[in-house]
């Protein structure tokens, strides 16, 4: 067998710079997704607590309807020391989160900030709608928690309540067995 030293070659200096550049620019493009992820990590964070608040003011306002009186029934039946109770028109409020993600605008401390809240009952349809301000960008939070006022994107929940399994005035009478004897 004849070997000549052309089959024998390996790979040529320029074959491997080219090769060394494609990496380097497939590294680049990694890290700069990379980037991209963690700066856009902040937001969908703040979207999330958002969608909390307003679940958590929903699953209340379903508690209220259920366990209390509803106003279109029979008004006098609704405590007014209940703050759980259903009041009809709008009712605002703040609610306070922290973004917790992995050093969040470059800060190793948490993010602290103030969703506010708009919640709404009509009685008259059994309608209940929460809505939650929250910061597009996280990072532009003022250091007292607030919004600002350019940053802002909303989370908005809405139901028809369920009318209350316990009508007003009704007295709820339970028989017990007693226990068993052994």
């Amino acid at each position: 067998m004849d070997s000549t030293p052309t089959a024998e070659r390996g790979f040529a200096l320029l074959e491997l710079l080219a090769c060394v550049a494609l990496l380097g620019i497939a590294s680049a493009a990694t890290l700069g997704a990379v980037a991209t992820l963690a700066r856009n990590a902040g937001p969908p964070a703040a979207r999330d607590a958002a969608l909390m608040t307003a679940e958590n003011a929903m699953a209340r306002a379903r508690a209220a309807i259920a366990y209390a009186s509803s106003p279109t029934q029979d008004g006098s039946a609704l405590l007014a020391d209940r703050s759980w109770g259903l009041r009809p028109g709008e009712s605002d409020f703040v609610a306070g989160a922290q973004l917790r993600s992995p050093g969040p605008c470059g800060s190793a401390t948490p993010l602290l900030v103030k969703l506010p809240v708009a919640a709404t009952y009509d009685p008259s349809s059994e309608r209940f709608t929460v809505v939650v301000t929250y910061p597009r960008d996280p990072c532009r939070i003022a250091p007292d928690g607030t919004i600002p006022s350019d940053d802002t994107a909303t989370v908005t929940l809405a139901q028809t309540l369920a009318p209350s399994v316990y009508p007003p005035g009704q007295v709820l009478h339970r028989d017990v067995q007693p226990p068993a004897r052994m």
